[in-house]
């Protein structure tokens, strides 16, 4: 999506958001505010002298696609204020200053600091219970966490900025969401070193790959747990344990989302989560489409035909070898390409890159042109960390031919 220009078009009864608009490179960059159109409230960005955009309020229905540009618009302008995202499963209020996200909150039971952090697998869900029965209306979560003793003022930050990041994304779950603005100041603060506009791009991308997972759900959607009777990944207590519990009591994926008590896209997020680090299988799910792609992922495209490519004749040269092929340590750090809890990179038992796991990158990719480039050099990464494997792990004659074969098909 090309967020270089914005403007507002009134198209029959709906508000279309897109671009920045700018009159010319030596002029500032229109004040927007939020207009009555009508017998409706909406968002308009339009020249007002004299008119300040944190004393701007209003009404929109606005999709996922208008979101990321409206989001886009205060980025740039540097906002500050609060907008109010009601998502019809729970309301987010998302707090910036000078165009930065610096905190969020939410109604919804899921987004609060204690469930995010057991979800993360920070806490048990016996510290939980523990830590909620001790807030009341003068001491909140945190304090509870660093009076526990296991909790430090940075580990603390750090759980703030997930939370922060976790609802943020959240808005961008659904299809559309009613958006108020209001002016209003954040009560706690926090930052991202890389700045709101990637926690955007980012937030943006992963809801699109989200929503198509959860549009190929249906009832014939069958749930296996690939390993049950593993006690270090099945662990009491812990969430991936609880949830791994809940999904070998259920034959199908809708009786696990009757049974969880989280909301339905967070219950997806966990199994989506549990597919890719290979705990779990979705069976009876639609293919992954690859259509509406063109020459613009040409070369994101052959960076996965590269690297599948390695992988076979990688694995080929290991059995030929007698040395067992490294697919723990490359599916560790093919999942450590991911930032920030949201898997797009996994891989099979076998060390490829798996069809649900291109489906996820290239729906991101083809939602955002932005992410062609984050992907194609996280293949790459992996490409060569197998290459580099392969080096240390091989006779020097068989990893020496390994780099020639692999060179000489991919020049």
């Amino acid at each position: 999506m090309d967020s270089s220009n914005i403007s507002a078009d009134w198209n029959e009864s709906n508000l279309v958001i897109s671009g920045l608009q700018e009159e010319g490179k030596s002029t500032p960059l229109k004040p927007w505010k939020a207009s009555k159109i009508g017998s409706r409230r909406i968002i308009a960005f339009e020249s007002a002298p004299g008119t300040a955009p944190d004393k701007a309020d209003g009404f929109a229905q606005c999709s996922a696609d208008m979101l990321y540009d409206f989001f886009t618009g205060i980025n740039q302008r540097r906002w500050s204020g609060m907008v109010s995202a009601d998502t019809g499963v729970g309301v987010k209020k998302l707090f910036f200053k000078s165009g930065e996200l610096v905190f969020a909150s939410s109604d919804l039971m899921d987004d609060r600091l204690g469930e995010v952090i057991y979800r993360e697998a920070i806490i048990s869900l016996d510290q939980l219970t523990n830590f909620a029965v001790q807030v009341d209306r003068k001491t909140k979560f945190g304090k509870v966490l660093l009076a526990s003793g296991s909790f430090t003022t940075i580990d603390l930050w750090y759980a703030l900025k997930s939370q922060v990041r976790e609802i943020f994304r959240s808005v961008f779950l659904y299809d559309s969401s009613f958006v108020e603005v209001q002016s209003g100041a954040s009560p706690v603060e926090v930052s991202f070193e890389n700045g709101t506009s990637a926690l955007l791009d980012a937030a943006y991308s992963y809801g699109a790959q989200f929503r198509s997972f959860a549009s190929r759900i249906s009832p014939a959607v069958l749930v296996h747990c690939v390993d049950p009777e593993n006690k270090d990944i099945a662990k009491p207590g812990t969430f991936v344990g609880d949830m791994l519990v809940l999904c070998a009591g259920s034959s199908t994926i809708f009786e696990v989302l009757e049974k969880s008590k989280l909301s339905r896209a967070n219950t997806l997020l966990a199994l989506h989560r549990l597919v890719a680090l290979g705990h779990l299988k979705l069976e009876c799910m639609p293919d992954v489409s690859g259509s509406r792609l063109d020459a613009t992922f040409t070369a994101f495209k052959s960076s996965i035909d590269a690297y599948q490519m390695l992988c076979s004749i990688a694995s080929a040269a290991f059995r030929s070898s007698s040395v067992m092929f490294p697919s723990s340590d490359l599916n560790a750090f093919a999942l450590s390409q991911n930032h920030d809890g949201a898997i797009s990179i996994y891989l099979d038992a076998a060390g490829n890159l798996t069809p649900e796991s291109i489906g996820d990158m290239l729906h991101q990719c083809v939602t955002n042109n932005n992410r062609i480039d984050y992907f194609r050099n996280r293949i790459e990464s992996l490409t060569r960390y197998l290459l580099l494997m392969a080096g240390d792990l091989l006779p020097f004659e068989v990893a020496r031919d390994l780099r020639g074969q692999f060179r000489e098909i991919w020049a």
